[in-house]
């Protein structure tokens, strides 16, 4: 009796269907045919599993394979036959606990080797997900005029760095507005936000871009403000009456509110 009839022996002798038995051993029913016609043979870890299912021990699944190995197209190697002599020499709650222990063993294993889902990424989708806004490299000076080029800008990801309230980002020259803003950082402005006395922001006076704090004194005089004590000649003052152009382009976004420099308010 080969291996194919003897597997079919048994399964009929359970009460199983082919139907029945691939779904409870986990395999198609198109293979299980072709280990009952004996044109395949299932590996160990199924056959393993067809023991347990058919409630026989792996000694009696391949007992007429064993007893004759010359003449078996069932082939083991050194290791496996090994394994299989210690097997057969276990009782019968030994073997129960084997034939347990390599059920689960080979559910881990066959879990592991299972494809992981990939997720498909549409280009186009995270494309028009993905959110670009202007960043101007002509710097805006903090202590020094900076005149204003725009053929120095790009378009930059808007990562998750970047404020969700950000309309375009400036670099900045200079540290006046030490200690908050230094020299060479990328300063992330909100366009059109109503400015406060105090918030910091991007100004363009006579074409010069200036990163400074918003200030207006009780005569409505225009002061930008530095930070920075030891800088604070670089003020930029703009009387009310002086016919400068003064354009406000934005509030820069920062994580603490700053308060003016007590120097301003010094005699």
């Amino acid at each position: 009796m080969d291996f194919g009839q003897r597997l079919k022996g048994l399964r009929l002798e359970r009460g199983y269907t082919q139907q029945q038995l691939s779904s409870a051993v986990g395999v198609s029913v198109v293979a299980l045919r072709s280990w009952e016609k004996n044109t395949k043979k299932p590996a160990m870890d199924t056959l393993l599993s067809l023991g347990r299912t058919l409630s026989v021990s792996m000694d009696t699944l391949l007992d007429f394979q064993l007893g004759n190995a010359s003449k078996s197209s069932l082939v083991l190697s050194s290791a496996e036959k090994g394994l299989l002599k210690k097997y057969r020499a276990l009782d019968d709650h030994g073997k129960k606990v084997v034939d347990t222990l390599c059920a689960i063993e080979a559910e881990r294993v066959s879990i592991q080797q299972r494809p992981v889902p990939r997720k498909v990424i549409n280009i186009e989708e995270a494309r028009a997900a993905a959110r670009y806004i202007p960043h101007f490299t002509s710097p805006s000076a903090a202590g020094v005029a900076a005149p204003i080029d725009v053929a120095d800008f790009g378009m930059m990801l808007a990562d998750d760095s970047v404020p969700d309230a950000a309309d375009f980002a400036v670099d900045i020259q200079g540290n006046s507005m030490e200690p908050y803003i230094h020299d060479g950082d990328t300063v992330y402005v909100r366009r059109d936000a109503e400015l406060s006395i105090g918030d910091v922001g991007i100004f363009c006076v006579d074409g010069a871009m200036y990163c400074k704090q918003y200030y207006l004194d009780e005569n409505r005089n225009l002061i930008l403000v530095s930070a920075n004590p030891d800088l604070r000649d670089t003020n930029v003052f703009v009387s009310a009456d002086s016919g400068h152009s003064v354009q406000a382009c934005g509030k820069v976004l920062l994580d603490v509110r700053l308060e003016l420099p007590d120097y301003l308010f010094e005699d």
